[in-house]
């Protein structure tokens, strides 16, 4: 995602930035090439939309030092009803109920959830991921940090290798 919403300011001009400024950091995230469905029910509100993401996953992942399978998606931007999403559904190797972290950007509203055992809690709510050919669909039924229920389904074409940051 570019833009405004990946935290990219436009410039005023097209100068180069003084020599003796810092070295600007990227903050932006590299657009996806992965076709994307998604499907949101906020309350009475619902919508579909199409377009490209990231979509990924991984059977050697762990997340507070539980072995688990992860999937993750992040979606959005300019001229989308979601201007950010990023979703990530982990499922512990030893068994237990998939956990979810949850966060959507629609309108001025952000929505939360976050059911990862050892980190801090929000909202509460129930996640599935079901394998489709070389995708998946990943859903979260439940109800964000302020209450209100929701209900999304990602319906990812393909699910790439997860790659690990920082080295």
């Amino acid at each position: 995602m570019r833009g405004p919403a990946a935290g990219d300011a436009p410039r005023g001009d097209d100068q180069d930035p003084p020599r003796d400024a810092a070295p600007a950091q990227s903050v932006s995230i590299a657009e996806g090439t992965v076709p994307v469905k998604v499907k949101v029910v906020l309350g009475r509100v619902n919508y579909s939309e199409e377009g490209t993401g990231e979509c990924a996953t991984s059977t050697e992942s762990s997340i507070y030092d539980v072995p688990a399978t992860q999937w993750h998606v992040t979606y959005g931007g300019d001229g989308s009803n979601i201007q950010h999403l990023n979703l990530t559904v982990w499922r512990p190797r030893a068994g237990g109920p998939d956990m979810v972290g949850l966060y959507l950007q629609s309108g001025e509203i952000n929505h939360e959830i976050a059911t990862v055992k050892g980190g801090p809690l929000k909202g509460s709510g129930t996640a599935g991921v079901r394998p489709t050919g070389r995708g998946g669909i990943l859903n979260v039924s439940g109800k964000d940090a302020d209450g209100h229920p929701l209900d999304l389904t990602v319906e990812c074409e393909r699910l790439d290798e997860v790659v690990a940051e920082g080295g």
